[in-house]
C-alpha cells in the first residue's frame, strides 16, 4: 500500500481526454509517463480516456511507495497496477507498455480477467537471458547479466553512460544517448539496481503462454534489448495477434520513430481482436 496516500497520488498518475474507453500507458526501465508523450495524440484523437502513471520508484514523486521486497520481482510492479486500475474503476482497457512495461501489461490480465481488453507490447522480451536447453534467444547470457548488473553496482555513473548509449540508438532532438543518461541519473542507484535486476533476471515465458487476453506486439527491427528471435517467439504464442515491425534502431521507438509507432497502434487499436 502507498501508506495515506490513493494509489493515483502514490503513482503520480494523470487522466487525459473524455473518452469511455480507457486505454493505460505504461513506461519502461529508467524512463516515466513523460516518455509517453509523442503517442498522446494519436490516444486522444482515437477519443480515449488516458491513465499514465509513474512505476514505483521511477520517480522523486513515488519513491516512497517502492519497497525493495515487494518490487523485487516484477510481479510487485504489476499488482500496483491492478491496484490503481481498481481504484480509479478501469476496467475493459488497452494496455500499451513499453519494454518492462510491457510485461507488467501481461502479468495484470493474467491476474485479473477483464482488466484489459487486449496488451500492445512495444520492445517486449519475456526472458532477456539465453536459455539454451529450450534454444531460446532471450539476447544476453546468464554471465553478460551478471556482470551488467555488478557493473551498475560498482560505478553507477559509469554504468549509466554506457548503457544509454548501447541502448537508444538513433536519437530525436528531445531525446538521445545524454537524455536518458540523465534520465538513469536521476534514478536512486539502490532502487535502479532493484529494478534492472527484476527484469533481467525474470523468465516470464510461462505468463505469456498461458495468457487469453489478445496480444499485439511492437517491435523495432535494430532492437538491442530485443533481438528478432525474442519478438518472433512472443508472436509465436497463442495469445498473439499482430506483430509490426518498425523500421526504427534502438529500444525507445515509440519516442525515436514516433509516427510509424502511432501509426502501429492506430492498427492495434482497430484491429479485431478476435480475428
Amino acid at each position: 500500500m502507498p501508506g495515506t496516500r490513493s494509489w493515483a497520488e502514490g503513482l503520480h498518475a494523470t487522466v487525459s481526454g473524455q473518452g469511455s474507453r480507457w486505454v493505460v500507458l505504461g513506461h519502461g526501465f529508467g524512463t516515466d509517463q513523460s516518455s509517453w508523450d509523442a503517442q498522446m495524440p494519436v490516444l486522444l484523437d482515437a477519443g480515449l480516456r488516458v491513465l499514465r502513471y509513474d512505476l514505483a520508484g521511477s520517480t522523486p514523486h513515488t519513491r516512497a511507495v517502492f519497497h525493495a521486497e515487494r518490487h523485487r520481482h516484477l510481479f510487485g510492479f504489476a499488482e500496483d497496477l491492478v491496484m490503481l486500475a481498481r481504484e480509479l474503476g478501469v476496467s475493459d482497457a488497452v494496455y500499451i507498455g513499453h519494454s518492462l512495461g510491457a510485461m507488467l501489461g501481461v502479468l495484470a490480465a493474467n491476474a485479473v480477467p477483464g482488466l484489459f481488453s487486449r496488451v500492445v507490447a512495444i520492445g517486449a522480451n519475456a526472458r532477456y537471458v539465453d536459455d539454451p536447453d529450450e534454444g531460446y534467444v532471450g539476447g544476453l547470457g546468464q554471465g553478460q547479466a551478471e556482470a551488467m548488473l555488478a557493473s551498475m553496482s560498482t560505478d553507477y555513473v559509469a554504468w549509466a553512460n554506457g548503457f544509454a548509449r548501447s541502448v537508444v540508438g538513433t536519437p530525436v532532438p528531445r531525446f538521445g544517448a545524454h537524455e536518458f543518461t540523465d534520465c538513469l541519473l536521476a534514478l536512486r542507484p539502490d532502487i535502479a539496481l532493484g529494478m534492472l535486476r527484476a527484469t533481467l533476471l525474470s523468465d516470464h515465458r510461462q505468463d505469456v503462454r498461458s495468457m487469453i487476453t489478445p496480444l499485439y506486439l511492437i517491435a523495432a527491427a535494430t532492437d538491442p534489448v530485443v533481438p528478432v528471435p525474442a519478438a518472433q517467439w512472443l508472436a509465436a504464442q497463442p495469445s498473439a495477434r499482430r506483430l509490426l515491425w518498425i523500421d526504427a534502431q534502438g529500444h525507445f521507438p515509440h519516442i525515436t520513430a514516433a509516427e510509424p509507432v502511432a501509426e502501429a497502434l492506430r492498427q492495434c487499436l482497430q484491429d479485431r481482436a478476435d480475428a
